[in-house]
Parts: structure tokens; sequence; C-alpha cells
């Protein structure tokens, strides 16, 4: 669905990618981690059109990205950090609805696909409420609507949980997994390492490169090495599983995100 083949990206002098190459199959839920300065943003610029490659090519859907920028960007539906930067309007019907009426879709496949996405964010029959009336959470979802609008075959989530409380984050969370379900190709960026228990893949980028992917590769480091040089903390289940792990070479890396399980495993190390 993404493929990234050799790609060479710098600002003025300095590095950011040298040939990376990565590929992110159709219908497949990817986690992409890393601090600071490790190329995510970049990265995320570079999948949109925002940026161009001074080598290499890009694909979505098989279709090359510089030679049709504008059909790559329709398959892509994009939900950012802060929900209040990216609604424009005051009504939740009509913020669905805005970019509908900006490719002219006609009234009657408009209003059908409304209702489609609010029985899919949980928000059936609250078409002519008040977006600032909204929770931080629901706002969220909203704008994951409004991004599905144009039935992207891509949504990209840009640090979209991290201002939202454990609660929210797990509905945000849960509705991204049934969207997967479906067929939606799903890349969420953030820092959060519990989040990884939704996802298929994980991706971590380190100083410009891919350093390793899919769950099981992460939990093995994480028992074994921490992450401590990549600048992630790690969850507090994370923290036992290594700890149990460094005195007892128990891998609990299934058992790390089920609590009853980690505090059976804990019981036994003792």
């Amino acid at each position: 669905m993404i493929k990234l083949d050799d790609i060479d990206f710098s600002y003025e002098e300095k590095t950011i990618f040298k040939k990376l190459s990565l590929t992110l199959e159709k219908g497949k839920f990817y986690t992409l981690l890393g601090k600071n300065g490790s190329g995510k943003s970049t990265l995320l610029k570079l999948i949109l059109g925002i940026e161009k490659p001074k080598n290499g090519e890009i694909y979505i859907d098989n279709i090359n990205l510089r030679a049709n920028l504008s059909e790559c960007q329709k398959q892509i539906g994009m939900v950012f950090q802060n929900p209040d930067e990216q609604i424009v309007t005051d009504i939740i019907e009509e913020e669905i609805a805005f970019s509908m009426e900006n490719y002219g879709l006609e009234s009657k496949a408009m209003l059908k696909k409304i209702d489609e996405l609010l029985l899919e964010i949980g928000f059936e029959g609250r078409n002519d409420e008040k977006v600032s009336k909204l929770s931080g959470g629901e706002k969220q979802r909203l704008c994951i609507a409004s991004a599905l609008a144009l039935d992207p075959k891509i949504l990209i989530l840009d640090e979209a949980t991290s201002m939202l409380d454990p609660h929210n984050r797990k509905i945000i969370l849960t509705l991204l997994k049934k969207l997967k379900e479906k067929g939606m190709t799903i890349v969420l960026i953030t820092h959060h390492l519990k989040e990884i228990e939704y996802c298929d893949e994980v991706l971590l980028l380190k100083n410009g490169e891919i350093d390793f992917k899919g769950p099981k590769e992460l939990f093995n480091r994480l028992l074994t090495k921490g992450l401590v040089d990549i600048g992630l903390d790690l969850p507090v289940a994370f923290k036992v599983a290594r700890d149990i792990y460094l005195r007892t070479e128990m891998d609990l890396s299934e058992d790390v995100f089920n609590l009853n399980k980690m505090g059976e495993n804990l019981w036994k190390s003792l």
C-alpha cells in the first residue's frame, strides 16, 4: 500500500534518509516509534508529498507519487495531534461534510456517508450537535470520521492519542483496530509503547533508518536491552517484565499486556 524505494533526503547539509526502503502492506496496522529528530515527521511529509526525495521513488497503492500527487493524496486520510487545529466547523455533520463538499459530492451521497461514519465512531443521531460541546476524545473521533469521508485506503495518525486520557486513548485504538479489520491500512505515529498492543507491525526509526519491525522483536529487545538509547520510556508492565527476565530469564513477551498473567509471573519469580 505504501512503498519507499531507495529514498535519499536531506535538509541542506543534514542527511535524514540514505537509501531508505520500506514496504507497508495493505490492511495492516503499523505503529511508528522514534524519538524527536529520528525522522518520523520527515517520513510523513514524504509520504504525503509535502517534501520530495532527492533520489528514489514513493508509491501509494502502486501509484507513483511523483507522477500523480493528487491521486496519491486522495488515498490517504490524516489525523493530527490536536483536534482543535484540524476541526473547521462547529456542527458535527458539517465537519464530516466539509471535505466532501469541496470535492462536489452530491447531497444524497453525502448524507448517506455522514450517517455511516457517525455510526462508525459511535455518534449515531448526533448530527446536529455542536463540536464545542465534545470532549477531547470525542473531537478526535470526529477527526477520524472526517479523514474517512472521501474513502481513503490509508489512515495516518500523527501523535493523535498523545493528548488523551487512557480511557479515550483505548476508545480510539479500538476504533482503529475495527477499521483495520475492515481492510484499512493504519499508520499510528506515537510515543506510547503500550499502543503497540493493537498493531500488527512495529517500526522504529533511529538515525534515519528502520531499526527493526515486529512486536515480537520489540518485546525481545525491551527484555534484554530496554529502549533507553532511543529515548522512549517503558510502561510499568514492560519494566516488570524486564526485571523478571533479568533475574530469571523468563520470557514474558507474550504476556506483557496481560496484567493478570504478569502478576502471576511476578509471583512465580519471587
